[in-house]
């Protein structure tokens, strides 16, 4: 009887077992990323293009954008640049989608070199060169990270370099 007890409680925890609970809790793992209690709306998204072109951006198709705001002089962002790459590799374009947002006045094939030194070859950046949407999202330093939904809200905020070749990261992001 107490067997069979011990059994009927083993099945009833199995079933109502959860991605809550097998899902790291992302804000212990890394204290860097802010996730929002409500999701955020975002500003019109204008970018310059590798052609100089203002480009609208709004295809928030993915399951999850990464929106990665970056420079060339910015030591934690040319140590996560590669990593961004490897995330990259990891989803398919349903599931993830990561945006390079450059911030500085430079010409493409100058990020293209940079990208070339550190073997980034499936990412691309676009430009604020201006820092309107900086400014409008009030960004403060880089590297900055938005975590955005498929609805195009902003989700959470990575505030700094984070390692994206993390497992623990790469599990959440994949159970989001």
């Amino acid at each position: 009887m107490f067997r069979n007890f011990i059994l009927f409680l083993f099945l009833i925890f199995i079933l109502n077992t959860n991605n809550g609970y097998s899902q790291p809790n992302i804000n212990e793992s890394f204290t860097n990323i802010v996730l929002h209690k409500k999701p955020k709306d975002l500003p019109i998204f204008e970018l310059k293009n590798k052609n100089g072109k203002l480009i609208v951006f709004n295809d928030f198709s993915a399951k999850l954008t990464l929106i990665n705001f970056w420079a060339t002089w910015c030591a934690p962002c040319k140590k996560e640049l590669p990593k961004l790459e490897f995330l990259s590799n990891q989803f398919s374009i349903k599931d993830l989608q990561i945006i390079l947002v450059n911030i500085e006045e430079k010409k493409y094939e100058d990020i293209q070199k940079f990208f070339n030194e550190l073997k980034i070859k499936n990412l691309k950046s676009f430009f604020d060169n201006k820092l309107k949407l900086t400014k409008e999202l009030s960004l403060r330093g880089i590297p900055i990270t938005l975590i955005v939904n498929s609805s195009g809200k902003e989700v959470a905020r990575i505030i700094g370099d984070l390692d994206f070749t993390d497992k623990r990261f790469i599990t959440w992001i994949k159970n989001y």
